[in-house]
């Protein structure tokens, strides 16, 4: 008999598992998958909005237009007292009336002209301020901060707030001067217009109130530490500060304003000056300056004070 031939199959499946991870491997890093495609009928989402403009600064207010214009002289004014009202000053009033020689000598119903507050020592547009960063520039951690200076704060001051119209130095206002009787001086004579503020030489004490003192002037004594007591005399009778006997005055402090004398028709302060132990006494006495043995000469103090303030 023949035999049949024998025909093999299909070799079965073989499963093969997947290979463990091996131990101290690190997990295999993530897969970044992309944005999923919107689904069909959903609305695009809106684009991002712009960053915003920033807002440009508001432009700077223009200052008022200067004017000039006149003034009518009424009865009691004085050409510093117009000045202040006006917010200019006796040199330049005088300068904008050639006129004008005098500024103690102005009459009532007199035309003056006013100056322009742009042309001499009034309104001055401010300064634009520079522009600002964005941000802060950048600084080394080992920077150190730049050191501030202090403020100079003054401890001495010139009594007026404008240059005396004369020098002290000369003519019936230095110290020593004759006067009638073989009577001399006891200060020094600083011209100022009527009505000129007078202030504090220094921080100190008010020895007492004003009271007369000369041809319807006024005189006020203040003690100033490390200077002496202070007469500034013939002040103004009319025109006052309240002050007060005790009170403490700090330098460049408003006091009292120039005086007028009655019969002369000259403005000034009589300025003396008397040694730290006349406080507390009478600042009159014997001798040709009719003054406390403690007067002293103040045209040196003066000269200092005024270097100091107007240079």
């Amino acid at each position: 008999m023949m035999e049949e031939p024998l025909v093999l199959g299909p070799p079965p499946a073989i499963h093969i598992p997947p290979p463990a991870p091996i131990a101290g491997t690190p997990p295999p890093a993530p897969i970044a998958f992309t944005a999923q495609p919107p689904v069909a009928g959903t609305p695009p989402a809106p684009p991002p909005a712009p960053p915003a403009a920033k807002s440009a600064p508001p432009p700077a207010a223009k200052p008022p237009a200067a004017s000039g214009g006149t003034y009518t002289v009424k009865s009691g004014d004085t050409l510093g007292a117009i000045a202040d009202r006006n917010g200019t000053t006796v040199s330049e009033i005088m300068k904008a009336n050639p006129s004008i020689k005098n500024p103690n000598q102005i009459s009532v119903g007199q035309q003056i002209k006013l100056p322009s507050k742009q042309s001499g020592g009034g309104f001055s547009p401010p300064a634009s301020p520079p522009p600002q960063p964005d941000r802060p520039p950048a600084t080394s951690p080992d920077a150190k901060p730049p050191t501030q200076q202090p403020q100079s704060v003054a401890t001495e001051i010139f009594p007026l707030w404008i240059r005396p119209t004369a020098s002290w130095k000369d003519g019936p206002r230095y110290f020593g001067s004759s006067r009638s009787g073989g009577r001399k001086h006891a200060g020094v004579d600083l011209y100022a217009p009527f009505g000129s503020k007078i202030r504090a030489v220094a921080d100190g004490v008010i020895i007492q109130r004003p009271y007369p003192f000369y041809d319807g002037t006024n005189a006020l004594e203040v003690f100033h530490a490390g200077i002496g007591v202070v007469r500034y005399g013939e002040i103004s009778s009319s025109k006052t500060v309240a002050v007060r006997a005790g009170q403490k005055v700090k330098c460049g402090e408003h006091i009292a304003y120039v005086g007028l004398l009655d019969s002369l028709r000259m403005s000034m302060i009589h300025f003396e000056l008397f040694g730290e132990k006349a406080r507390g006494q009478s600042l009159s006495g014997g001798g040709p300056y009719r003054r406390n043995p403690a007067l002293k000469d103040p045209t040196s103090f003066i000269d200092r004070l005024y270097k100091k303030t107007f240079g």
